[in-house]
């Protein structure tokens, strides 16, 4: 491409930076790690603006930059996984949680907002929400780098096995190859027996359900919140390691922990959303707490993830304190 005056060629990345963040997200597994990426890729951009030579290359070219510098990002620490990928469930859930290890870090949720500043390739296995589902992008941080930059290149841009190789600096038969052990590895970490990785990572939207969800922990009534819990229900609590398998466990530990560690502190959840699914902010005595994001299915809550990491709850700009008012209605 001839040499575009600075001020055009900003123009022509700035409507691909919110897809860019995305992508960095999946790769990385971390909402703020995402942004430096982003600036990164950005930066490197610009310096080597001049080699690119088509302005339709545009978005081939810039992805290409921004999964190297987030390869580059990876080398230098491990993935981001949720605890139920890599270690047991308690079997104790009536036990304090394990306290945090400094050395680990866990898979972050990032703002449904982000969502709208991507769109679909036609080319893509997935829909946008699916790409960006907590279980789908828990599932890449168990890949490898290469596998996980290869399954995203062609899987969720859709870009053709030539550029993704190109992108990567491979052969289209190692691209190929690569692409087949991502897929098998997804679907056998996700379920499911087609030759895509396609799985069903979505969350219903239930607003009577999140509303009695809602009412059953300001008022803690454990009943009510046991009702609509699925049988088989995962919770989780980064940045603690310890997770819980099933409805019998969950209640129980929500009996034994957090009932009786909350009683008689005033108690708000917020309506935020996190990874195209619902979220809420939680207020303990008008202190930020926590950022539970849930997945539904079959009309109860099939996931509870409560996000205590500050650095978690960052991207979502929330207050530290409790000064606006629920979003669902009592």
């Amino acid at each position: 491409m001839t040499t575009a005056p600075d001020d055009t060629f900003l123009r022509l990345v700035a409507p691909h930076r919110g897809a860019l963040r995305l992508h960095c997200y999946r790769m990385l597994g971390s909402s703020h790690d995402s942004d430096d990426a982003v600036q990164e890729t950005l930066v490197r951009a610009w310096r080597a603006r001049d080699s690119l030579e088509d302005a339709a290359a545009l978005r081939p070219w810039l992805y290409r930059i921004a999964t190297n510098a987030c390869l580059d990002e990876l080398r230098s620490r491990r993935s981001r996984p949720m605890p139920h990928d890599v270690v047991p469930a308690a079997e104790d859930p009536t036990a304090p949680p394990v306290a945090a290890n400094a050395e680990v870090t866990w898979l972050e949720p990032c703002p449904s907002a982000w969502l709208t500043e991507a769109s679909r390739d036609p080319g893509s296995e997935y829909e946008v929400r699916e790409s960006v589902a907590l279980a789908f992008v828990a599932a890449l941080q168990c890949l490898s780098a290469q596998q996980r930059a290869v399954l995203l290149l062609r899987d969720v841009l859709g870009m053709p096995a030539d550029e993704t190789a190109a992108a990567l600096g491979i052969s289209v038969s190692a691209a190929n190859s690569t692409l087949h052990r991502a897929r098998t590895a997804l679907r056998e970490r996700v379920g499911g027996t087609s030759e895509q990785t396609a799985f069903d990572a979505s969350s219903e939207v239930d607003e009577e359900l999140l509303g009695k969800y809602v009412r059953a922990w300001e008022s803690l009534d454990y009943q009510a919140l046991v009702a609509l819990l699925h049988d088989d229900i995962t919770s989780s609590m980064p940045p603690s390691p310890t997770w819980l398998k099933g409805k019998a466990a969950t209640s129980a530990f929500i009996a034994a922990r957090p009932f009786k560690v909350l009683a008689g502190a005033p108690l708000r959840l917020v309506r935020v959303d996190a990874n195209g699914q619902p979220a809420h902010a939680f207020y303990a005595s008008g202190k930020l707490h926590a950022l539970q994001v849930l997945r539904l299915r079959e009309g109860r809550v099939f996931e509870l993830h409560h996000f205590c990491d500050p650095a978690s709850l960052a991207a979502f700009g929330l207050p530290a304190s409790d000064s606006i008012e629920s979003s669902i209605a009592r």
